[in-house]
This record gives C-alpha cells, structure tokens and sequence, in this order.
C-alpha cells in the first residue's frame, strides 16, 4: 500500500539522524518506487512485484539475493507474515520486529505496537514506525513525518501541463480526491457532489480530480451530480498520466480534498493543506498523521455519531459501510470544510 510505504520512509530519517553514515536500503512493492525516488535517506530502492511477495518461492529468491548484501540489520515494517518470513530466510546480525506470535521465532528483538499517549506524537501509524528504532537504543524523534522530494525540472514540467491544460497558475488550483481505493472508502457521489459545490461557490477555486483512466465513468458521474456553476471550474478532462506525474501537479496545488487514501498522505508528505474524509470503517486514530484542525483536518463519521460506535469492530462495520456513509451527509461536514476554506483561501 502507498501509504505504508510512505510512512515507513521515516524509519530511514531516523536513521540516518542517529547514525549519519549509516547505508539504508528499502524493499518495496514496484509502484511505490515513485514515492521514494529521490530520498536523501534512501542509498538503495529494491523494487519487487507483488506476487514475488505471495508466493514461497518468490520469498526464497529474494532472501537470497537480500542475503548476499551481508546486512547488519533488517527492520521489518511491514509485520506480515510474508515480510516474517522473508525476514526469517534473510541473514542478517540483528532482525527487528513487532512482537506477534511468531516474534520468538523471527526476531532478535521485538516491540509491542501500542502507542504510549504520554508521548506527544504526530499519528498512531508514524508512532508504529518510529517505535521500531528504539529497539537499536535510538531515542525517536517524535516529531518526524514522511516527505516526498521533486526535481526542478519535475516542478517546471508541472508548470508547463497545468498552464497547457489551461489552468491559471495566479488562482487557486484545489486536487480532489473523488474516489477512494475500493468502494468501501469511497464517499456516495451525491455527497462528494454537495461538498464540491460549497467549496467552488465559496472559492471560485479551479478543481482538479485526482482518477486514472479506468475511473472515468465513476469521476463523471460525480461531475454529472455537481450544479452547472461548478462544472465550469472542474477540469474534468485532465489528469496526470503516472504517480510522479501527480505529485509533481498536486505541489502546485492550494490543497486536497477528499476521500482519505494515498493521495492524501502524498499530499501531507509535499507539505499541502488537506481536508480528508474517512470512511466509517477505518480507525481514525491509526492514519491522521498531523492533523491539527488547521492545515490537516480530517472528518469521520464517529466524530458526530459517537453512539453508532459503541462496544463496536470496526471491521465488522465494513460491510454496512453504504448504509453507513449515508449518514455521514453534508450537511454535518461542513462547518469543519468551511473553516478549512477560509484558512487557505
């Protein structure tokens, strides 16, 4: 998941912080890498495919070549069985871990993931990372948030298809994330629909959607729903043709808005202002990194129906989660939308 690995990038700023000599290499699924290129922290991506990761002997293959890199120590962020055991068939002096049932047989020292909030920290899921580095005696900074880092010429090219797509770069340019990644984190379009009218009536802003092409007929009917007034300053047509692409354009962008996903904490890690909508399934707690009700607010269904949630899974919650968004109107979310406007607009 992008947003997992963004998020663990700040294992290797710690680091490096404690250690500025230290050779950090990162394992990561192949579409993350654009999230990655260009880390000062990073000396090595080792990209691998998905399936290489599913199967035993995709497993074995890469723990041999892994082994052959004769490390010191291998952090396991991921805490999945797959990572387990590729950490297990990996040699390696020290091997860091959650502690889990198969710690013992994995790890040489393990951590509980259970945020101690006596800590003033940015997020329970950068707190589950930074946890790991204490195990080599480094005393975290708590402060630490992931960052995305862009070439200049990466900026200027975003420049160039922003003005060629027709938007002025002297008027705010919002990013809207209309879709999440499954249905189940997707906000109903009639909703979405509402809360985009707000925001251009309110800022006149120009409004980019964040889809790729196989997500059109979804992105236009959310377009459809919106009032005439809006449609004049939706670019529906136009949207960046790779991941790298995309953060290149949301870094000239005044802010996001939307579904709470990838695209979100891509946004946080450039530094944009986000107003980021959670699904009714999804712990709030676990992926609200820094927000602050200012710059990063984010809005969930608990917030204003605490008594839905009572003595409650939320996982059993993510088949109800259409019944559920329903309840999760407008109307409720945008007194927080409004002054999340009137900071940035």
């Amino acid at each position: 998941m992008l947003g997992d690995v963004l998020t663990s990038t700040i294992i290797a700023d710690q680091l490096k912080i404690a250690n500025p000599l230290a050779l950090v290499d990162y394992v990561i699924t192949a579409p993350a890498v654009a999230l990655v290129k260009g880390h000062p922290s990073i000396e090595t991506i080792i990209p691998v495919k998905k399936q290489d990761m599913e199967t035993i002997g995709g497993i074995i293959s890469l723990s041999r070549k892994l082994t052959h890199e004769n490390y010191d120590i291998i952090i396991d962020a991921y805490g999945k069985n797959s990572s387990a055991l590729l950490c297990f068939l990996t040699r390696a002096k020290q091997k860091l871990g959650y502690k889990k049932w198969f710690a013992p047989l994995v790890y040489t020292k393990s951590v509980k993931n259970k945020p101690d909030f006596k800590i003033d920290f940015k997020g329970t899921s950068l707190w589950s990372r930074l946890i790991l580095t204490t195990l080599l005696d480094i005393k975290p900074d708590w402060n630490l948030q992931p960052a995305i880092y862009l070439s200049d010429k990466e900026h200027l090219n975003a420049r160039k298809w922003l003005e060629n797509a027709a938007l002025n770069l002297n008027k705010p340019i919002t990013m809207i994330g209309v879709l999440g990644s499954e249905n189940s984190k997707t906000l109903p379009a009639e909703i979405m629909a509402q809360l985009l009218d707000f925001t251009v009536k309110t800022t006149k802003t120009q409004v980019l959607f964040n889809y790729i092409p196989s997500q059109k007929e979804q992105a236009l009917a959310i377009y459809d729903l919106c009032n005439e007034a809006t449609k004049k300053h939706i670019f529906i047509d136009h949207y960046p043709s790779s991941i790298r692409d995309f953060l290149s354009v949301l870094s000239h962008c005044t802010t996001i808005i939307g579904n709470e996903g990838g695209a979100i904490n891509m946004a946080k890690a450039l530094n944009i202002p986000t107003f980021s909508i959670f699904s009714p399934w999804i712990v709030k707690e676990a992926w609200n990194a820094g927000e602050d009700d200012t710059k990063h607010i984010a809005v969930h269904l608990r917030d204003y129906e605490p008594a839905l949630y009572a003595d409650r899974d939320y996982k059993n919650m993510k088949k109800n989660a259409a019944a559920l968004y329903k309840k999760l109107t407008a109307v409720k979310m945008l007194p927080k939308l409004s002054l999340f406007l009137r900071e940035h607009y």
